[in-house]
């Protein structure tokens, strides 16, 4: 067994050995290469997201921690970012509620035309770290 292969399994047992990171360990995924360990996947939160991190970075052999795993409340706020930002979604604020659950966006509340509901989609589903979007906006219908 190589070493990389070793301080990969060593990296995975240590998140399996955390009770709020053994939840997350079929998401998270963990790739040693010459001492660096990259995590990357999907987690609920922020905090579960650096606890992996501080756990890889507390076993032996590991140099450097390179965290790529991407929490639902970092998609949340990038989201609602970009929506606020973009010019044809930025009216419907603070009317657009977003929530992110395992990756999938929810967007919920009223906006003024169809046209800022299609928007919304094509913004959010942009976003690093969205794995689809359910929008359930409500836009007048068209008379």
């Amino acid at each position: 067994m190589s070493t990389d292969t070793q301080l990969t399994t060593a990296v995975r047992d240590a998140l399996m050995r955390f009770t709020p990171t053994r939840v997350w360990e079929h998401k998270i995924q963990v790739d040693a290469r010459g001492g660096t360990v990259v995590l990357a996947g999907v987690t609920r939160s922020r905090a579960i997201k650096e606890t992996a991190e501080n756990l890889a970075r507390g076993v032996k052999g590991v140099s450097q921690v390179e965290n790529r795993i991407v929490s639902d409340s970092d998609v949340e706020v990038a989201v609602a970012q970009a929506l606020a930002a973009d010019p044809r979604t930025r009216a419907g604020f603070p009317g657009i509620l977003v929530g992110v659950v395992f990756g999938v966006v929810y967007l919920k509340g009223q906006v003024a035309a169809a046209e800022i509901k299609r928007a919304a989609t094509e913004i959010a589903g942009k976003i690093t770290g969205v794995q689809s979007v359910s929008n359930e906006l409500i836009a007048p219908a068209k008379m």
